[in-house]
């Protein structure tokens, strides 16, 4: 007769061994899995705290001020010194209802710089001081700046016009009269000379600015690019371009002050002589 009892066979699982012994199996952890840490670990202290102080402190304000201040500088420093004492919660809000302003004050007991803004305004009128007036100015470029202010460029070599052949004597002889026919030529505009670097406006206010700098009065005298007017001729095209000389020649200039007559002076661009 066979035997009613079940062979009993061992488990093989791990987790079904696990369970028999009573052993509770833990959690799987991840390897993405994020450790959460405790509230109090997580919980971190007061950035601020308000503080009544005992005493006058410089930066900070008057005895009797209610300033908020980081709590290891009270902890460390002013509550040791008795510098000043915590400011409870019911404290504060009887502060608040007497409108009580909770600042610090940086100004407290640190000097003011009343020397350096006195003197930053003594550098101001001196600076206006020096300024000469328009028609001082006018005065002064009259009397230093010479006729003719000269500029050298190298100029831009130009390839040679081809001649032109002359027409044949025999057809141009009248047959009546014996004279020759008269023709309208084509009238040939005087060519100009570019140069490699124009002559600027402010080109020009520098020269000036150099020749002045010879007087103490001179060098007081204030120029901008802007005050200098090149006066077109009538030709089309006479190497002016706006605020430039771009040929060789000679060009009338006006300097203009505010409230005067322009002072006029010739500048005249001539040829830099370069090594062959």
């Amino acid at each position: 007769m066979a035997s009613l009892l079940k062979p009993v066979v061992s488990p093989q699982c791990l987790s079904c061994l696990r369970r028999l012994a009573g052993i509770q199996s833990a959690k799987p952890t991840s390897v993405f899995h994020q450790q959460i840490r405790g509230k109090k670990k997580n919980a971190k202290g007061p950035h601020i705290v308000n503080v009544r102080l005992l005493e006058d402190v410089r930066g900070y304000g008057r005895k009797g001020s209610i300033i908020p201040i980081a709590p290891g500088r009270m902890r460390n420093i002013y509550y040791p010194q008795r510098k000043a004492e915590y400011v409870t919660t019911a404290q504060m809000r009887t502060t608040n209802q007497k409108d009580i302003l909770v600042e610090r004050d940086y100004s407290f007991g640190v000097p003011q710089p009343e020397a350096t803004s006195q003197s930053a305004g003594d550098d101001a009128v001196d600076v206006q001081m020096k300024l000469l007036a328009p028609k001082r100015a006018a005065e002064i470029i009259e009397a230093y700046i010479p006729p003719a202010l000269i500029f050298y460029r190298v100029p831009i070599a130009l390839p040679e016009p081809e001649p032109v052949p002359p027409e044949p004597i025999g057809n141009s002889i009248n047959a009546i009269g014996g004279e020759a026919p008269v023709t309208n030529s084509p009238v040939v505009k005087p060519s100009i000379t570019r140069i490699f670097g124009s002559v600027t406006t402010a080109d020009i206010v520098e020269s000036i600015k150099a020749v002045l700098a010879v007087s103490e009065e001179g060098a007081r005298v204030v120029l901008a690019p802007e005050d200098i007017k090149i006066d077109e001729k009538e030709s089309e095209d006479v190497g002016i371009e706006v605020d430039r000389l771009k040929a060789l020649g000679d060009y009338n200039i006006e300097v203009r002050l505010k409230g005067v007559d322009p002072v006029r002076r010739l500048v005249s661009v001539k040829e830099q002589a370069t090594d062959t």
